[in-house]
């Protein structure tokens, strides 16, 4: 019995439980989904001007042991401020997108000017934030790499490069097999028959002789010893 791949609707279905599109009513608004992604562009902005911070730090309790590596990570740390940007101007976009929304929207809430007011001076704010922390950033890159030149910071040792572990192709052993291999059929199989398990026959079973009248009797134990031991009768007609 096989399954149908889509379950019968019941009698009477109106089929409204399969439309994607909600009422007009509860449709969402055109400047919610501009507005929402505007936010979550200036709070991933955010995360980033401070990890890049976090970064940079670390990197100069290090400068004096590893300069080199410090270098690497502060260059690496200005990737970040540049992902930054890119999302504080999505943000731009998108608050210019939901004021845009609001023109046409006759029944927007009463407080969102005011928060779109608040996230236009989230984004002025960390503009500038952004601007400072990138100075610093490249001013002390720019540091790390004037004491690399002068020989005030003195490059650290090259990391040992790490052996590589090689594994050795283990070829199969045919010659061993070879050695081992019996040359007769019977004697490779003969511990797969010791295992198998066979019905013992019985000790007092005799087959009896093929008789010329008709079918030989049946081969249990006491028929056949009484067949056996009977003596013969001699047919009349014959001496």
């Amino acid at each position: 019995m096989t399954r149908p791949n889509r379950a019968r609707a019941p009698e009477g279905a109106s089929g409204t439980c399969r439309d994607r599109r909600r009422p007009q009513g509860e449709r969402r608004r055109a400047w919610l989904r501009p507005f929402v992604r505007a936010n979550r562009a200036i709070t991933a902005s955010a995360r980033l001007i401070t990890s890049t911070i976090l970064c940079v730090s670390k990197a100069e309790r290090s400068v004096r042991r590893r300069p080199v590596g410090a270098s690497r990570s502060i260059h690496a740390a200005t990737a970040r401020l540049v992902d930054a940007g890119g999302r504080l101007t999505r943000a731009v976009r998108d608050i210019q997108r939901t004021a845009d929304c609001l023109v046409l929207d006759p029944e927007r809430p009463d407080d969102l000017p005011e928060l779109i007011v608040e996230a236009t001076e989230s984004v002025v704010w960390l503009m500038e934030w952004l601007g400072e922390v990138a100075d610093d950033v490249f001013a002390r890159h720019a540091a790390v790499l004037g004491g690399l030149e002068s020989g005030a910071l003195v490059p650290e040792r090259p990391a040992d490069r790490r052996p590589r572990i090689r594994l050795a192709p283990r070829p199969t052993p045919i010659r061993d097999f070879l050695q081992a291999r019996q040359p007769r059929v019977i004697d490779r199989i003969a511990s797969i028959l010791r295992r198998r398990r066979r019905t013992p026959r019985p000790a007092a079973l005799r087959v009896p002789r093929r008789s010329i009248l008709g079918r030989a009797p049946p081969l249990s134990p006491s028929a056949c010893s009484d067949h056996l031991h009977r003596p013969r009768e001699r047919k009349e007609g014959f001496s």
